[in-house]
This record gives C-alpha cells, structure tokens and sequence, in this order.
C-alpha cells in the first residue's frame, strides 16, 4: 500500500500531473495539424509523465547533495522543467517550430520554440508544488 506522504506519493502524484498535461496537449494536437496518436504526440505524453516521476524523486533533496544550499520546491520543480523541456525542444525542434508558427499562436509574436521553455518552468513549479503540498518533502521521507 502507498502512502501519500511518502516519496512513492510524491512520484505518484507527479504521473498524474504528468498524465494529465500530456492528455491535454493530445487533445490540442489536432489543432495543429498532427494526429492525436502521432510519435510527436506520444513522446509528449511520455515526456511530461517521466518529468512529474523525476521531480517526485528529487523531492526527498531539500538540500543539494554534492554542492550543499537549499533546493525548496519551486527550485526543483522549475530546475528539472526547464532541462525537460529544454531536451525536448531541441530534440523536436521542427514539429515544435510548425506548432509556433500556426494561426493559434503566430498572432501572439512568440514564434520561436524555444518560448516553450517557460511552459516547462511553470508546469514543473505546478508539480512540484503539487506533490509537496500532498506528499510532502525531505529526506525524512518514508519510500513507501
């Protein structure tokens, strides 16, 4: 049996952030364009579900290991959603360049994808506070 406030909750409620972000931007991807069931939109899906898992492990952190200062919840969740998506703009750089560059967005002025990239920051800070609030942070963590 899982407990909430346990590092196995904080990872399980960072799937289901996850989960349903990745959902959410299937379902806009029509309007793009793509089809929802593309690899563009399954490595989406993927992406954000192993973000929310990466974030509820590095929550048992309140510290940094090597180089020792205080790593709170909003460091974390922002520090892990920058480098997520930042390995996933430069690893789809194309299709995420025709997605700036549709009507949706292009009225906007925003049409490099790196601007993504602040969607990565708040998503993560979302899960990160998610998953402290409800499961709670630190090395006193149980596992389970």
């Amino acid at each position: 049996m899982v407990s909430l406030r346990s590092v196995a909750g904080r990872v399980a409620i960072g799937k289901l952030i996850g989960l349903i972000v990745g959902l959410v931007c299937l379902v806009f991807l029509p309007g793009f364009g793509f089809p929802v069931l593309s690899f563009f939109g399954l490595g989406t899906l993927i992406m954000f579900v192993l973000m929310g898992t990466l974030i509820g492990f590095v929550g048992q952190f309140d510290r940094h290991p090597a180089l020792d200062f205080a790593m709170p919840w909003w460091f974390r969740g922002s520090a892990v959603g920058f480098a997520f998506m930042l390995m996933f703009v430069l690893l789809s750089y194309g299709s995420l360049e025709f997605i700036m560059q549709s009507s949706l967005i292009a009225w906007t002025g925003l049409q490099s994808p790196f601007w993504a990239l602040i969607d990565g920051v708040i998503i993560g800070m979302l899960m990160a506070y998610c998953e402290t609030r409800f499961a709670g942070e630190g090395s006193t963590l149980p596992l389970r």
